[in-house]
């Protein structure tokens, strides 16, 4: 399994959303990039809560594509295979 975490923000004046990735602490906490998978969005521009935190791929997939298109596309494509 990979150790690799990942938590949605939304971006406070745009409004769309952007994953970032981290790893899974001991704690059952994770960290966080500061900036998205995209390399378009930084912490500092993220609104005060995260639309969710600490999921791992699968469920970070599944989360995305239930918010639908307001998820950054590219940042949501680094949840699929590429072949």
């Amino acid at each position: 399994m990979s150790n690799d975490a990942y938590t949605l923000k939304k971006h406070k004046e745009s409004g769309e959303l952007h994953l970032f990735k981290g790893k899974f602490t001991k704690d059952d906490g994770c960290t966080s990039g500061d900036k998205s998978i995209c390399q378009k969005m930084t912490k500092s521009a993220a609104a005060t809560t995260n639309v969710f935190t600490c999921k791992d791929e699968d469920d970070a997939r599944m989360a995305c594509a239930k918010k639908g298109r307001t998820v950054c596309g590219t940042c949501v494509s680094h949840l699929y295979a590429s072949y």
